[in-house]
């Protein structure tokens, strides 16, 4: 194949040679990637990251303090369902009920509900309990007694770490 006069290129295979002698040619070029959507991605993946943050006001877990008498409570997983023990108290004389399971096994209902059984340690019983998340640092937990005669309190989320069963 003959260089082009001008250019001093040679034509590739593929293209086409022109009446006047030279040849139109046909350069393949890769295309350059304009990365400044990294930019836009990064943001993405952080707001994704941030989002179970943001959320974290429709999930009970943590440590969760029972305003009236003081007691700390750990809200957990226990195989995809949600338990909560308590770990802390005010008063020395309940000591002993520290480890106590007072919700166990109790399964989503809502977006931020969920519905088990709720073991009261003052007087021993276990009601129908409805946990509801109302922010992120308050949620309400009621025993129902026959599904009619019910009962809440409102408890605050705490620095706590976590504690699991």
């Amino acid at each position: 194949m003959a260089l082009d006069s001008r250019s001093g290129l040679r034509p590739a295979g593929n293209d086409t040679p022109r009446a006047n002698g030279s040849a139109e040619i046909r350069i393949k070029t890769h295309r350059v990637f304009d990365l400044s959507w990294r930019k836009g991605f990064a943001a993405a993946l952080l707001a994704l990251a941030v989002a179970p943050a943001a959320q974290a006001g429709g999930e009970p877990y943590g440590v969760w303090l029972r305003p009236e008498g003081g007691q700390q409570f750990s809200f957990y997983d226990c195989g995809g369902l949600l338990c909560a023990k308590l770990i802390s108290v005010r008063n020395a004389e309940e000591q002993h009920a520290i480890g106590t399971v007072i919700l166990r096994g109790a399964s989503r209902n809502g977006p931020k509900e969920w519905r088990g059984k709720l073991y009261n340690t003052k007087d021993g019983n276990v009601y129908d309990g409805i946990i509801t998340v109302k922010s992120a640092n308050e949620l309400t937990l009621k025993g129902c007694l026959w599904g009619v005669i019910c009962k809440g309190e409102t408890w605050r989320r705490t620095g706590g770490a976590k504690a699991q069963d």
